[in-house]
């Protein structure tokens, strides 16, 4: 689903796409890196520093606190590697969060 396609939100402003997923990865205190692919568009929902965002990925590092995107469509994939053995951050999805 191309972000024009998405499904819009009355909060929109000018009619523009909405985003009315929600994606939010939870460190527990361990550095970590992840990649998340969604068949629609996705962008930082608070403004996610280490993360890099292109059409349909968003990919970065987070060791504490959460970082969230949002999007339209279906997440495809996910991926987090953690290489200290310790807890693996969390992700959690969140269909129609707008």
């Amino acid at each position: 689903m191309a972000r024009d396609a998405a499904i819009l939100n009355e909060d929109a402003p000018n009619g523009a796409p909405a985003l009315p997923n929600c994606v939010t990865i939870v460190g527990h205190g361990a550095p970590a890196s992840f990649e998340i692919t969604v068949n629609g568009a996705i962008e930082a929902a608070d403004g996610a520093g280490t993360a890099v965002v292109s059409e349909h990925a968003a990919e970065g590092a987070i060791e504490a606190g959460t970082t969230r995107f949002r999007f339209s469509g279906d997440m495809a994939n996910a991926h987090v590697l953690d290489r200290t053995g310790s807890q693996s951050p969390t992700i959690h999805v969140e269909y129609g969060a707008h």
